[in-house]
């Protein structure tokens, strides 16, 4: 019997929702209806209890267009502090409403245009790849280098929080706070003449160096072109803090004994501050009630990462693999995918009526 009479009382639930849902369908055009017969003073009566409480979320749409009949009704009854509560009401339901200039009153796009449009800020998530070399400067080294010693390009990753604050149709200021791994290889070859056979004698260093920053690059954003992919170029300045550096590295000598892999601590031979230019460009798709934003930009270090006075500061590896640092600053290339959410505080601006 309880069995019963829980079956009974859920369906009673579920006929009252179902009641309800369909009693504020029914009102809409009731009052839809009555607008069009020109019996404003009767709206605000037949609709206030739907938009309380009466539309599902699933029927969003339908309480947008309740509370624009209603805001209409108080732009004709000449009612403006109502008709803006109103307005103020429909940008809260749906922030992405835009009035059709061909089909709405002319009174009502005017009293949408005072009010704010854009989201306060956007903010989300990012992650990516990059790809970074010195740029050297002053060449340091405590052996004659032979063709092919170089720096190369390697491949890291970067993650992090980013934030777009909105300042006009066309420009926004861009921020992120990245955790970011660069890495890039060492390659040196020293020429020894040649041995007792006329053969040659090349000792090769191979060795990479990690570098861990916590990155902070500002922007400002110009959007290009109004259309669906919302493309932009970009250009600002990125201050960096370095968290560690470490270089893993081994030396191999023809006719001698090669010195295995080790890894080396180089922290206190690079500058902790690093401060990069940067330039970006990159699209911006709308996705739900945010944009998925596919990115890419290139940083010029402005700041030199090593330093002459710390070059032979680490006297032990110099002796071990014949490795001094360079003074270089440094470059990178970084492709990115992220995700921002709108965030909107509708509001009426000041000084517009």
């Amino acid at each position: 019997m309880r069995r019963l009479y829980l079956l009974c009382f859920f369906i009673f639930i579920n006929a009252k929702s179902f009641s309800q849902t369909a009693t504020c369908a029914q009102t809409l055009r009731l009052a839809r209806a009555t607008y069009e017969q020109g019996r404003l003073h009767e709206i605000e009566n037949q609709l206030s209890g739907c938009l309380e409480s009466g539309f599902t979320e699933e029927e969003k749409q339908l309480k947008v267009e309740g509370y624009k009949i209603l805001c209409l009704s108080y732009i004709y009854l000449e009612e403006s502090a109502k008709a803006d509560e109103a307005m103020l009401n429909l940008k809260r339901t749906n922030p992405y409403f835009v009035p059709n200039p061909q089909v709405d009153p002319a009174e009502f796009v005017a009293l949408y245009k005072t009010f704010r449009e854009r989201p306060i800020y956007r903010i989300g998530a990012k992650i990516g790849v990059n790809a970074s070399r010195p740029n050297v400067i002053e060449q340091t080294t405590v052996v004659e280098l032979a063709k092919g010693s170089e720096y190369k390009y390697s491949v890291a990753f970067q993650v992090g929080a980013t934030a777009d604050l909105p300042l006009t149709n066309r420009f926004t200021l861009h921020g992120d706070l990245l955790f970011q791994q660069k890495k890039f290889e060492i390659v040196l070859k020293v020429d020894r003449r040649v041995d007792a056979n006329s053969e040659p004698l090349i000792n090769a260093f191979q060795g990479s160096e990690k570098q861990n920053w916590l990155s902070l690059p500002i922007t400002i954003e110009y959007k290009v072109l109004e259309k669906k992919y919302n493309p932009y170029i970009g250009i600002g300045v990125s201050i960096d803090y370095l968290l560690g550096s470490t270089i893993t590295s081994d030396r191999s000598r023809k006719n001698q004994t090669s010195i295995d892999e080790k890894n080396y601590d180089f922290m206190s031979q690079r500058q902790p501050i690093n401060i990069s230019a940067v330039g970006a460009a990159g699209v911006k798709i709308r996705i739900a009630g945010g944009y998925f934003i596919g990115e890419a930009r290139f940083i010029y270090g402005l700041t030199e990462v090593s330093t002459k006075e710390t070059a032979y500061q680490n006297t032990q590896y110099a002796l071990e693999q014949g490795y001094v640092d360079s003074v270089y600053k440094l470059t990178s290339l970084m492709v990115t995918g992220s995700y921002i959410q709108n965030i909107f505080n509708p509001k009426k601006l000041k000084g517009k009526k």
